[in-house]
């Protein structure tokens, strides 16, 4: 789980309800509520945001222009039937967008997903614009709910069917693309092991003083690029030589001599 390389064969799909994920509701409500500070910061003219769960999760961000990409559509008569935002299927490895042309993108439990998540976020960062906006929310591997794991009749359900990365491994990635994190937060105080009840419930206090054992955490990063100007050598001059001093000097050894 936490000790397999990154890159591996993975033939999970994304999920695409969030009625499929265990106490799903109460998990989109909590990271809105992780994140709703955060927004504020995000600006500019596009958003991107990658897979289905994206889509319901709100974004009062500056930012008019958003969009939703996700690998495959709920409704393939009319697609954009059941989605809020403007929808554009696409493979995430290979966004159709330029390069440069993205001001922030939205990944909410799309990177455990997938088989290569550096291509991932390669891809990502080639669309982002300098200074833009990365918002990434996964599940938390040391989250209790995550013993489930060991059951084979849970092992097929998401979040349960998804990959595991830490919060600090996410963030080294993150750091090798030149990115700066402004914000690395838990969210979820509960367990979402039952379907019906509240995941608080026996929980809630204990993950207030322990917040790294929460459902899930989020990371906003900005992306920094340091333009290069050139600027030209200035050549050192040579200071001129006089002549005349060479003739006086010559002079003056000559008058000696004689």
């Amino acid at each position: 789980m936490w000790f397999k390389p990154a890159m591996r064969e993975y033939s999970q799909p994304l999920p695409e309800f969030w009625r499929d994920i265990r106490q799903g509701d109460w998990l989109r409500d909590a990271l809105q509520q992780g994140l709703a500070p955060h927004w504020e910061t995000v600006f500019g003219h596009y958003l991107l945001k990658l897979g289905s769960l994206s889509d319901t999760i709100q974004t009062p961000c500056r930012i008019r222009e958003q969009y939703v990409l996700c690998p495959r559509i709920q409704n393939s008569q009319d697609p954009q039937k059941n989605y809020h935002h403007p929808l554009i299927q696409a493979e995430l490895s290979a966004l159709p967008l330029q390069s440069d042309s993205v001001d922030a993108v939205f990944l909410p439990f799309v990177l455990q997903y997938h088989d290569d998540p550096h291509a991932l976020l390669r891809e990502v960062n080639r669309v982002l614009r300098a200074d833009g906006h990365l918002i990434l929310a996964l599940t938390n591997p040391f989250n209790p709910v995550q013993l489930a794991r060991l059951l084979p009749s849970m092992r097929d359900k998401p979040f349960w069917n998804g990959r595991l990365f830490s919060q600090q491994r996410v963030c080294d990635w993150l750091s090798l693309l030149h990115y700066d994190v402004l914000a690395a937060e838990y969210f979820g105080a509960g367990v979402p092991w039952r379907q019906e009840g509240s995941p608080e419930r026996g929980w809630g206090r204990i993950m207030q003083v322990c917040p790294w054992l929460q459902s899930g955490y989020f990371i906003v990063a900005r992306k920094r690029e340091w333009p290069l100007t050139p600027v030209r050598l200035r050549q050192q001059r040579q200071a001129p030589v006089r002549s005349g001093a060479m003739a006086v000097g010559r002079g003056m050894s000559a008058s000696s001599t004689d």
